[in-house]
């Protein structure tokens, strides 16, 4: 096995996943009290998971305690860039290490994941593409054999996750991503290097600009938000 079991998420984390992907939409705008009760009844939970949703989040920056309670951060352009500046820097190590340590199991993983993604990008099912791009995304790390990096990126992976599906929603032609994947295990496999750290970092730009802007829509339009 390369990748941890997975296990059912936590009651907690289920509502955190639905708050963070409302508030990177701006369907909870930045300075919204998050009312403990009223997200119990929202949702038919006790407090409980609301809390466990709300200090998670916390964690996440996404939102902030304050005296009155919890309140909506939400994501700047700024915080988007300063994501992207550690993603780069932790998946670029991760990748050069790949090429020391992936096995051929993992090699084969991932070329299965592409083939998904092809397959998603072909018939636009935009949902299915943007789980099989972080499953990718976080096989690179287990390739790495790092398991600090690995646990930096599980911190952060459910907020790339919320802004990915923004993205992936706005692309017209989700192909060039998937085969941009595909480049990315060849490189690993030939031991590329120098090649392989150039295609992932203008694979991470190229994303960064286009969640940069996928956010602003969201703030700059009539609604704040993009349809799903």
């Amino acid at each position: 096995m390369t990748m941890k079991p997975t296990r059912a998420p936590a009651l907690g984390e289920q509502l955190a996943a639905v708050l963070r992907d409302q508030i990177v939409r701006r369907q909870r705008q930045p300075g919204t009290h998050l009312v403990e009760d009223a997200l119990a009844q929202e949702h038919d939970v006790s407090r409980g998971p609301v809390r466990d949703a709300l200090r998670l989040l916390e964690a996440q920056g996404l939102v902030e305690s304050r005296r009155r309670g919890f309140f909506v951060v939400g994501l700047t352009q700024d915080d988007i860039n300063d994501l992207y500046e550690l993603r780069e820097s932790i998946e670029i190590t991760a990748c050069l290490r790949a090429i020391e340590h992936v096995t051929p199991t993992q090699i084969a993983e991932a070329r299965e994941i592409v083939a998904e993604m092809v397959k998603h990008a072909e018939k636009s099912a935009a949902d299915d593409f943007a789980e099989a791009d972080m499953r990718f995304h976080a096989l690179l790390y287990v390739m790495g054999g790092n398991r600090r990096l690995q646990d930096v990126w599980v911190a952060h992976e459910s907020v790339f996750a919320s802004l990915m599906q923004l993205t992936v929603e706005e692309d017209v032609d989700l192909r060039p991503s998937a085969l941009d994947h595909g480049r990315l295990v060849d490189l690993i496999e030939l031991g590329d290097s120098k090649e392989l750290e150039s295609v992932l970092r203008d694979h991470l730009d190229g994303a960064r600009t286009r969640m940069a802007h996928a956010v602003r829509l969201l703030a700059d339009g009539p609604q704040n938000e993009i349809a799903s």
